[in-house]
């Protein structure tokens, strides 16, 4: 190699390994402030700083991010009303979620109906806006890997997350923020990384570095009537605080959808794969490394990947992909090398799929930082999330 390529690799990989970004700084810059809650941005990310009951978080939250709440709420009425859905259905559809929603999380939608100017029945309608398609059709979406010890020669854990979905959510990924729940009336500090105003944790992490992901599972139906497992997973992050507590936890989950959620604190990461009707821990695929698509892994199901892959949003590809790509990258993963798995298309043998790829993070709960990146919005944001966290008490 020549001498000015080789240094400019090794640039790239000093530049990396320090924990710096290719797509701005990792600095927050304060925006403003509302009853105690602060916004901050990461480059383009909006990152949420809120404090006190749950009811005044969603006041903070509401007023806060008011004018991308409101702009996001008529980008998606517009969206699903072109796709067949009458105003009326859509506002059936939330209700039905909403009901079953704890009154501590209806209580953060209830404040945040008051100062974004969207009233209640608006509100919880933008926090459907995953659901409105997946009432009718389902297929079966997201990546996560995790990889540690030898993998990283012994450096912190890093976790990388694909959030896919159908292609119209490109239309929303630019509203993908950062909100740092600190709650005074119950749990700790938590990080949910989601569409603007949708209150429910598909990705989180918490003061203690307890960092989460929701992969859909095997398909086998959708019940309206239990507790959404995503607000399950809100109320873990907010209670648990090691793994240990967590499996005993996931016990008693009787979920409404069959998910795969993927769990890594700073040392190991499990695979929790949850049917309607039973819930199993996998242990990772080997020691320092943990992939998991859409189908469930754990020999003790006796399943194998459902077919045609294709049919199935290629969970099978995906997961042998990373798995290959993760073996001829033992030992160099920092999160340079995390950032370049999640940028290797299907095609070029990982498990990225444009347009399905809707936005990506990267956690590494040793230090409690974020990278998030949505395509076609903005590149990798970096976010540290230690000084968002109120400190233990």
């Amino acid at each position: 190699m020549k001498k000015g390529k080789m240094l400019t690799l090794l640039l790239l990989l000093l530049i990396y390994s320090c924990g710096g970004e290719s797509g701005g700084s990792p600095e927050l810059t304060y925006i403003s402030q509302f009853e105690g809650g602060r916004l901050y941005s990461a480059g383009s990310v909006s990152v949420l700083e809120l404090r006190g009951t749950h009811y005044q978080m969603g006041r903070q939250y509401g007023m806060l991010l008011k004018n991308d709440l409101t702009t996001l709420y008529h980008l998606a009425v517009t969206t699903f009303v072109d796709l067949g859905f009458t105003p009326n259905r859509l506002q059936q559809i939330a209700a039905s979620i909403y009901a079953v929603y704890p009154q501590k999380y209806k209580d953060i939608l209830i404040g945040m109906a008051e100062t974004s100017g969207l009233g209640i029945e608006r509100q919880i309608v933008l926090n459907a806006i995953e659901w409105f398609p997946k009432v009718h059709a389902f297929v079966p979406h997201c990546t996560g890997i995790a990889v540690w010890g030898d993998y990283t020669a012994d450096g912190p854990l890093i976790f990388g997350r694909n959030n896919d979905d159908a292609g119209l959510y490109r239309k929303f990924a630019g509203y993908t923020i950062v909100a740092v729940f600190n709650p005074t009336d119950s749990g700790m500090p938590v990080a949910v990384i989601n569409y603007a105003g949708a209150i429910y944790a598909p990705n989180g992490m918490n003061r203690e570095g307890i960092f989460l992901q929701l992969n859909s599972g095997n398909w086998d139906g959708y019940y309206i009537d239990r507790p959404s497992i995503f607000l399950t997973l809100f109320s873990f992050l907010q209670t648990y605080s090691t793994q240990e507590e967590l499996n005993v936890a996931f016990q008693s989950v009787s979920a409404n959808l069959s998910s795969i959620v993927n769990v890594a604190d700073r040392n190991i990461a499990y695979s929790f794969e949850c049917s309607t009707s039973a819930v199993k821990r996998r242990n990772p695929d080997s020691n320092g490394l943990m992939v998991s698509t859409n189908h469930f892994v754990d020999p003790s199901w006796g399943m194998s990947p459902p077919v045609p892959d294709e049919d199935n949003g290629w969970t099978a590809r995906r997961r042998n992909n990373l798995l290959n790509l993760a073996r001829a990258k033992k030992g160099l993963f920092n999160e340079g090398e995390m950032m370049e798995v999640l940028d290797t298309t299907i095609q070029e043998g990982g498990a990225t799929q444009p347009p399905l790829t809707i936005y990506q993070i990267i956690a590494v709960p040793n230090n409690l930082t974020l990278w998030l990146k949505a395509l076609g919005y903005f590149d990798w944001q970096r976010v540290e999330l230690r000084t968002l966290f109120d400190p233990a008490h």
